[in-house]
């Protein structure tokens, strides 16, 4: 390669890692009190680990106020995955997940922007169903049975409601509940609010709480009134009386009608014609007319099934429930569906698309889990520590700087100006690839130095020997490199070999070691064969006598 050609791909190197390192002001996407909006903000691009700045410490543990549990270190062992799962899709680098004792499972994530949201991500259920909508007007008929069994039914003056914060459009409400067709649905944000609807069943207890919806099975329920039928529901003469084979679900969403919120309940077809265990991939999209969506993917036997049972299910409607919720208005069946769909996200933000997508990704918890625990945490290492780690790495630099400029002298000079670069280059790839700087890290920083020097003496040797033959200095530098290459590639080969195998199956920061140990044998490369010799072949260019002599 031309001389000029090689000092421009290394001083282009030069500037790009320079300005990977560089700090610098970006406009993101970011959360103010509740909203996304687009903010300038400072990024750093080399974070510290949990052991060098601490972060969240989370307790997860089995819930069993929904179901009781009959082996709880099992379901533990098989949450574990799932976890870990969703904080690798999450972006941490870093974290730690770890089974602690035989009913809990520890997470610890780095530098965490949005607690919240992590804490969200990681005890999210997501469990996926698809069911159809009833036809068979199932509820209608049981509602003489269900007002006689409530009745005299006493309930609490404040029942917790089901829901949260969310308003989605309904057009055309208005046909349900009055005549006057010129309102249309209020399609802002509303907080919903804890209320119950009174102490006493009476007459139509059940049924004057529920007004029919737009399609079957499709119910609305006033908001305020959404924590009593859900005490309701929850009574097991309630649940008994229920229409057979068939389930009801609420909805995730709410719509405002007329100055009041109203929450759809549906009854569904118990059996799914398929779950979420089929799915292979989910993406967050935004369509134009539908807004945020994700759109998931099944492999081939998902793909078959759900042609199969949707093409029975022609024009009925198809309910899409996760965590028992319905996610959006259930969409007709048009046609049969194969491998690929969406789910509607309603009036939801595009981070909640992108958390759906990822905990679908990473698959559905065995059980449901609550966090037990909650902390802020300091760096586990201690200042000391991390003073006595840095100072370690610092001493073995220089030792290595010493060694060579004393055994090689300008040879030694020349390796020593490459490794500067070697630095440079493999901290640039670090902060490239959003990498985290741990202890462990960097120690594998300094053991890539060490492995970048070996690619050199095992040069200068080969060097050494040519000259010893009676070479010249031009071609004694030339052989060197030549025989040297393939004991360097060997040695560098196994090395990478055995991090890939420590990022694969390791965690925390036994992936923090490899990665920058797999970063440093790149750049150790980049440095010994490619920059040192195009050294060599500056200083020859400055002198064209033939037996210049090497200090080697």
């Amino acid at each position: 390669m031309n001389l000029k050609w090689r000092v421009g791909i290394i001083l282009g190197l030069i500037a790009a890692s320079v300005w990977a390192l560089f700090p610098r002001t970006v406009v993101e996407r970011v959360k103010r009190n509740g909203e996304f909006v687009y903010d300038t903000v400072r990024r750093v691009p080399l974070k510290r680990g949990l052991d060098l700045q601490g972060g969240m410490h989370l307790a997860l543990e089995v819930d069993e106020s929904k179901g009781h549990v009959a082996d709880k270190s099992k379901a533990i062992d098989n949450a574990l995955k799932v976890v870990r799962n969703r904080i690798d899709e999450f972006g941490v680098s870093e974290p730690v997940v770890q089974k602690a004792g035989n009913d809990r499972i520890i997470v610890e994530l780095p530098g965490i922007d949005d607690p919240r949201r992590a804490q969200d991500v990681v005890q999210k259920s997501a469990f996926l169903e698809f069911q159809i909508t009833d036809k068979t007007q199932a509820l209608e008929k049981a509602l003489p049975r269900l007002d006689a069994l409530l009745k005299n039914t006493k309930v609490a003056a404040n029942a917790p409601t089901t829901g949260g914060k969310k308003d989605t459009t309904n057009a055309g409400l208005q046909s349900l509940f009055s005549a006057d067709t010129s309102k249309k649905a209020d399609t802002s944000r509303t907080d919903t609010t804890n209320a119950a609807a009174g102490t006493a069943g009476g007459p139509g207890a059940f049924s004057k709480l529920v007004r029919p919806g737009q399609m079957p099975g499709e119910y609305y329920v006033a908001q305020s009134d959404v924590g009593l039928v859900t005490q309701y529901l929850s009574m097991p003469d309630v649940q008994a009386a229920l229409p057979p084979a068939k389930v009801i679900r609420w909805s995730s969403d709410t719509l405002s009608y007329g100055g009041t919120i109203y929450r759809p309940l549906y009854v569904l077809d118990a059996k799914p014609i398929i779950t979420g265990e089929f799915l292979t991939d989910a993406k967050p999209n935004t369509s134009p007319t539908e807004g945020n969506i994700v759109q998931f993917t099944m492999n081939n036997e998902g793909a078959r099934r759900f042609r199969t049972e949707t093409s029975r299910h022609i024009k009925d409607y198809m309910a899409i429930v996760l965590d028992q919720r319905v996610m959006g208005r259930p969409p007709i069946i048009q046609s049969a569906i194969g491998a690929n769909g969406q789910i509607t996200m309603g009036g939801k933000d595009l981070q909640a698309a992108q958390d759906l997508a990822l905990v679908l990704r990473a698959g559905s918890l065995p059980v449901p889990l609550k966090i037990a625990d909650v902390t802020q945490i300091g760096a586990s290492l201690g200042k000391d520590s991390i003073h006595k780690g840095i100072t370690a790495g610092i001493i073995a630099v220089a030792l290595v700087v010493v060694i060579m400029l004393g055994y090689y002298r300008f040879s030694g000079a020349l390796a020593v100006a490459a490794l500067a670069l070697y630095l440079l280059y493999t901290l640039a790839a670090l902060a490239w690839f959003s990498a985290v700087l741990t202890l462990p890290g960097l120690a594998g920083f300094v053991l890539s130095i060490g492995i970048a020097v070996d690619a050199n003496v095992l040069i200068f040797e080969r060097i050494r020997e040519e000259l010893a033959h009676g070479k010249t200095v031009r071609t004694a530098i030339d052989e060197g490199f030549r025989h040297a290459m393939s004991a360097i590639v060997d040695s560098n080969v196994s090395t990478a070999l055995t991090a890939a195998v420590l990022y694969q199956y390791g965690t925390g920061p036994v992936r923090g070691f490899a990665v920058t140990l797999l970063a440093g044998i790149a750049a150790s490369m980049i440095s010994a064969i490619f920059v040192v010799r195009t050294f060599y072949m500056l200083w020859l260019n400055r002198s064209r006598e033939a037996q210049q002599a090497l200090s080697i």
